[in-house]
């Protein structure tokens, strides 16, 4: 496959999005095709693996890429396993082509600009969508992250606390939208998902990052604006995690000139 221009991608992936969308249990394109053919393009338009495994990115990888993770959003919404196939086996394939998405993704913002930031600042499409893939996984299939190894998704965290500390309503919005849903499934139920134990993992990690960057944003550092989407994202983490909120809070108000 050659380097797809921007319209013929486009309708590509609108094609296979319409079929996904409308007719989800007819979809003419068997499971393995579907995953074969988002694979061969994500490998044309925005990265391919290099010799030495690291990514190498298509020149203008960064306006083809949010078409294609809408594609993997819709495929691993309404997936269901081939005659021959599992469930769980079902689970691990689109597992690992969230898992490439979000390192690819990661490494892609990383290059971009000096910091994660400013990159952010520079490509928020690329961020809110795969965010928004994200948070479509953990709302209808969270088990996919069962299959995706703690350090992707450890990668995917870290683009999170930076994306909270940009002011831009595009890389803010479905930053919080995400997290909100991640720290719901992280909470200990009596129904928790399969990937509650590695949820539960990630908040232990970054929730302290995560309130401060909420806290600064509610405290002046973000307009207005966002402010409701902040107080969102804050009452999910002290309704689900009361304790854990009320020991960070107190070391980060205790904080000179904190927020």
């Amino acid at each position: 496959m050659s380097q797809p221009d921007d319209t013929l991608l486009e309708c590509m992936l609108a094609t296979v999005n319409s079929a996904v969308r409308r007719s989800p249990h007819a979809f003419a394109l068997p499971f393995a095709d579907s995953v074969a053919f988002v694979g061969r393009t994500w490998s044309v338009a925005v990265a391919r693996p290099g010799a030495d495994f690291a990514p190498v990115f298509s020149a203008r990888w960064a306006d083809q890429c949010p078409a294609l993770l809408q594609s993997i959003s819709q495929l691993a919404t309404v997936a269901v396993p081939d005659a021959e196939s599992t469930s769980d086996a079902t689970d691990r394939v689109l597992g690992s082509v969230l898992a490439r998405a979000i390192d690819d993704v990661c490494a892609g913002l990383a290059h971009e600009a000096a910091t994660l930031p400013v990159a952010i600042e520079q490509q928020p499409i690329v961020s809110e969508y795969v965010f928004d893939l994200c948070t479509r996984v953990l709302q209808t299939r969270p088990a996919l992250l069962a299959h995706v190894e703690h350090a992707t998704v450890a990668r995917l965290c870290t683009l999170s606390v930076h994306a909270l500390a940009v002011p831009n309503r595009l890389a803010l919005k479905p930053t919080a939208y995400f997290l909100t849903a991640l720290i719901r499934l992280s909470a200990t139920t009596a129904r928790p998902s399969p990937a509650t134990p590695l949820l539960a993992s990630l908040w232990g990690e970054f929730g302290p990052e995560w309130l401060r960057a909420t806290l600064q944003g509610i405290g002046g550092a973000h307009p207005r604006s966002l402010l409701p989407n902040l107080a969102e994202l804050l009452f999910a983490m002290v309704r689900h995690h009361l304790q854990s909120v009320k020991l960070w809070m107190a070391e980060l108000l205790a904080q000179p000139a904190f927020p």
